[in-house]
């Protein structure tokens, strides 16, 4: 899980990175007996089309990314019953990873 968080908060501070107004918010909560935490950032945003490659192995759009973070992140999620997904609206500068983990 440290890994998993620490990977999304890296993702989500390298999103800011150059906007004055960055800022990333973390969130726990539970639904419907389910726990889950959310990682929304104000950055750059994740294009429609490249959403449903970002959890693919070795897919990156980072020039220095090896695209090995965010196929992990999920992997880790899935060993533990749980999941991620992401919600992202460039236009709104909005990113969500939405961590969900099974019912308690």
């Amino acid at each position: 899980m440290q890994l998993l968080l620490s990977n999304l908060l890296r993702n989500a501070m390298q999103a800011i990175e150059g906007y004055n107004d960055g800022k990333i918010v973390v969130h726990a909560s539970i639904s419907d007996k389910k726990p889950f935490i959310t990682i929304t950032d104000n950055g750059c945003g994740i294009a429609p089309e490249r959403l449903k490659d970002i959890f693919l192995p070795f897919y990156t759009t980072k020039e220095k990314g090896s695209g090995i973070g965010l196929s992990l992140c999920r992997q880790i999620m899935l060993l533990h019953g749980g999941e991620l997904t992401v919600e992202s609206n460039p236009q709104k500068r909005i990113t969500t990873f939405i961590i969900t983990f099974p019912a308690a």
